[in-house]
């Protein structure tokens, strides 16, 4: 499930989830904006009924537009000619809201325009109603020239969507449904891609430590033969084969413990006055036999200045051996050029290869853990995965940063940038 094809399942699946919940958030404002409307007419239809049953207008045939306004969603207003009784209201209000199903709290006040106040107030509860309602009307002064009777629906909001609790279940369950699926792919995603990068890591381990076991196993054979003594060139040889090999072993089971042990716990390190030219002068003597093998070179332009850092010596050597082995490691015929120096008050270590590069996508991949830069056959060069990974916490942790420049097929640029005091 790494491949490409796989990671575009995962973004055309989470695209789909969101176009998915953004309808369903559409359709439920949608639905909402639709009950509103509805419970407008609803109350319409009731004042219009009022109109009819208790004769409230001289002029029967007036629109219901002219005489009724709403100052806001929950307000009402409809002039009369005549205000009628408080019971005669009341109860023919409560008729009218129970055949148009309006089943919510209202506050009722009549006012009259020749004293200039309100004759009467009155709450309306509904039977279900669970909404408290405060026991003063207190309707506003609101400045007519004509009698009208005052409507409040102060839970209109909370009715409208307990008339859509059924759709906001379904939605809600929807999207429940939505996200654990979202969650499910991308944990066997994750899960898949654990398993591949274990994978990947076992075959890693078993390719490169079986070739120098193999090595030691012949070289040691080799010289248990009778005679072989007598040939000092081929003595030497063989001996200095297991030599370089063990060596090669023991560096690359440090990386695995001190990558464990970074990983694991805090690592403290032993800070104290280091060259790094000496560190530099001493990885390339390491590496030595190897580049001569593969007819390379290194060319090592070192700081006349000789400054020194504060560093760990031991940790700030094994990363920087990592990038000169990986900058020998993926060139047929290296070509290194190492530079050392002070920019800025900041000390560099420039390491330029002629190898076969890294794509722009994985210059960030390179420094996680396990990972290998898929650059034609991953076992074309040796390594675990964790040089780079390894160099990152270490220069992390010295307060420095690593920056890459790299073109495919032409070579790769590994800059150390650290702190000079």
């Amino acid at each position: 499930m790494r491949s490409s094809a796989t990671r575009l399942l995962i973004l055309i699946t989470t695209i789909l989830i969101a176009v998915i919940i953004g309808l369903q958030m559409h359709w439920l404002n949608k639905t909402y904006s639709f009950e509103k409307k509805e419970f407008k007419t609803s109350v319409v239809k009731c004042i219009r009924g009022l109109y009819e049953d208790l004769d409230l207008a001289d002029e029967p045939g007036t629109n219901l537009v002219k005489l009724i306004e709403s100052p806001n969603e929950n307000t009402f207003i409809f002039k009369v000619d005549d205000v009628p009784p408080r019971d005669t209201l009341v109860n023919a209000l409560v008729n009218e809201f129970d055949d148009f199903k309006v089943y919510t709290d209202c506050k009722v006040a009549a006012y009259d325009d020749s004293t200039k106040r309100y004759l009467y107030e009155a709450i309306l509860p509904t039977a279900a109603s669970i909404h408290p309602v405060s026991i003063d009307v207190d309707a506003p002064n609101f400045v007519k020239d004509y009698s009208f009777v005052y409507l409040n629906f102060p839970n209109r909001s909370n009715y409208i969507l307990e008339n859509m609790s059924n759709w906001i279940f379904t939605i809600i369950l929807l999207l429940a449904l939505l996200i654990g699926l979202g969650a499910s792919i991308y944990y066997l995603y994750r899960q898949k891609f654990l398993n591949d990068v274990q994978k990947d890591f076992i075959n890693n381990v078993t390719h490169e430590f079986s070739t120098p076991l193999t090595v030691i196993d012949l070289s040691t054979d080799a010289l248990q033969k009778p005679g072989i003594q007598s040939n000092p060139d081929k003595y030497n040889k063989y001996l200095s084969s297991i030599k370089y090999q063990n060596e090669y072993l023991k560096k690359h089971i440090q990386t695995l413990v001190k990558t464990v042990v970074t990983e694991s716990y805090h690592l403290t390190l032993d800070m104290s006055t280091v060259y790094p030219n000496e560190l530099v002068k001493r990885a390339i003597l390491q590496l030595e036999p190897i580049v001569l093998q593969k007819n390379g070179k290194i060319i090592f332009e070192a700081d006349e200045s000789e400054q020194p850092i504060t560093a760990d010596n031991d940790n700030l050597y094994l990363a920087i051996f990592n990038i000169i082995n990986n900058a020998v490691k993926y060139a047929e015929n290296p070509k290194i050029v190492i530079t050392t120096g002070v920019q800025q008050m900041k000390y560099f270590i420039s390491v330029k290869d002629n190898g076969v590069g890294i794509a722009p996508a994985e210059h960030q991949k390179i420094f996680k853990k396990f990972y290998r830069a898929q650059n034609g056959n991953i076992h074309n060069g040796k390594g675990l995965g964790l040089g780079l990974y390894f160099v990152k916490k270490i220069i992390d942790l010295h307060h420095g940063q690593i920056v890459i420049n790299s073109v495919e097929g032409i070579g790769t640029e590994f800059k150390i940038i650290l702190p000079v005091n």
